[in-house]
């Protein structure tokens, strides 16, 4: 193939079943090829437009079959220059071995049109107990191109600390390797966008200073479509979170007797109950429209990243009914009337409203129940403020704090999910990811909630950047 300066070539190579196809799908954001958990499920060598500019320059990627018997491979394709190792490896293999004249075919291509070699490696494997690894080195030499070696199959995302550790110990192990331009983490089924901007690094580093003129180009371009779908989550995170904030539901006006029979029921000192709540049908009301939200800021969210899969409203649900304690107030006015409660009081408490009755005093019921509240440590979720037609009910700035974390462990999840794994599934993300989001959401939360909205870029980054410290994007 004669050598076009408006295209520069890329190869993913690997032994088989390692997740080029994968990997590629991910590094498209579209399904091509073929996936399977069996060897040699790609037979072809195939091309893909990673990035076109408006002047006809091509950032192409191309698939290509997996490496079987890599040492057998190896053998062969040394013997290639003279007469009886081309008959071997153009006519014999063609018959007796397909897999291995199909590795030769694609190698061949390999040498002859591309610029730079994504090779991938299971990181799960130690670089010396991968005897394959080194047959596929000299595979590599002789196609002769510089090679960016990627780690997959990394396993659970680890912190930065850990996964650096990985990527040295490969990197270690290639350091005899000449033809090895870089050496870094690239997970076909958990990788993040922003490790893609070292990836670029990489590939222009290998490139002539000719190419480099062009690819520049086309980094920049690919950038900004990274950076777009970045401004778009970050702008769904934010109308998601502003609707919480502003959200209300209003419950009927009650009297005092009504809302402390309603919450002896719910805390268990009463037996009996009306069956009527309207102040806990205003916080199911609200609970429900945030599953609601989350879900319709899942779907999106997933759209966006270029994947396919729906929230789960049951789960969502769940989790709401669960993190969130459900309590209310009292009115300040009211609560000043109490004075210091005694312990023995709550005796009392739990008669008269076993009862229904008011026998022990407006005051010290209703420090009874503040300081019960107190001392069992419940955190509150919602706010109450007094209408004129009744009571508002709206998420408490705690309640805020914790959708928001919500949120950016969501986004994270999604940045995070290859298209090897298939549609998007909800699943358990690690602990040290909310550390990392709680700290920075206290970092950089403002006093006023309502700001709060405006501050998830620099949260996100916050976050982004202490799990991937050498990004740049």
């Amino acid at each position: 193939m004669s050598w076009d300066p408006l295209r520069i070539h890329l190869s993913l190579v690997s032994h088989t079943n390692i997740g080029k196809t994968t990997l590629a799908r991910t590094l498209l954001s579209r399904d091509i090829g073929t996936i399977a958990d069996r060897a040699h499920v790609t037979e072809t060598t195939d091309d893909y437009v990673l990035v076109r500019n408006a002047e006809g320059c091509e950032l192409v990627l191309w698939d290509t079959p997996g490496f079987g018997n890599s040492i057998a491979l190896a053998r062969r394709l040394q013997g290639r220059d003279n007469p009886i190792g081309w008959f071997m490896s153009e006519v014999w293999d063609r018959v007796a071995n397909k897999t291995q004249w199909l590795n030769q075919r694609a190698l061949k291509h390999v040498k002859e049109t591309s610029d730079v070699v994504l090779y991938l490696v299971n990181a799960a494997e130690l670089p010396d107990e991968a005897p394959y690894v080194k047959a596929e080195m000299r595979i590599l030499e002789w196609v002769g191109k510089p090679v960016v070696v990627l780690l997959n199959q990394m396993g659970e995302p680890k912190p930065a600390e850990q996964e650096a550790q990985d990527v040295k110990r490969w990197q270690d192990a290639m350091q005899t390797c000449p033809i090895v331009s870089g050496v870094l983490s690239m997970d076909a089924f958990a990788r993040c966008w922003v490790q893609e901007f070292e990836l670029f690094n990489a590939i222009g580093s290998a490139l002539n200073e000719e190419q480099q003129v062009s690819f520049e180009g086309l980094r920049d371009i690919w950038a900004r479509q990274r950076r777009a779908v970045y401004s778009s989550s970050i702008q769904a995170m934010g109308y998601h979170l502003d609707r919480l904030i502003h959200d209300r539901e209003l419950a009927p006006a009650r009297s005092i007797k009504d809302q402390l029979l309603a919450f002896g029921h719910r805390i268990g000192v009463v037996k009996h109950d009306d069956g009527h709540d309207p102040l806990h049908a205003a916080q199911t009301a609200l609970s429900a429209r945030a599953t609601d939200a989350f879900c319709a800021l899942t779907d999106e969210l997933v759209k966006l990243n270029g994947l396919k899969g729906k929230g789960v409203r049951k789960e969502i649900l769940r989790r709401l009914q669960t993190d969130w304690n459900v309590t209310s107030q009292i009115e300040p006015k009211q609560a000043a009337v109490a004075g210091a409660i005694g312990s023995d009081a709550v005796g009392g408490l739990a008669s008269d409203l076993a009862t229904g009755g008011l026998s022990v005093g407006l005051g010290t019921l209703i420090g009874t129940l503040i300081g019960a509240l107190g001392g069992a440590g419940l955190a509150v979720a919602y706010n109450h403020s007094k209408a004129p037609e009744g009571t508002a009910v709206s998420w408490s700035d705690k309640a805020i704090k914790d959708f928001l974390c919500d949120a950016v462990l969501l986004y994270l999840a999604i940045a995070h999910f290859g298209r090897g794994r298939g549609n998007w599934t909800e699943s358990e993300y690690p602990d040290f990811w909310k550390e990392l989001t709680t700290q920075c959401i206290e970092q950089h939360a403002p006093d006023d909630i309502n700001v709060l909205p405006n501050r998830i870029d620099q949260i996100v980054r916050g976050v982004l950047f202490k799990l991937y410290p050498n990004a740049e994007f």
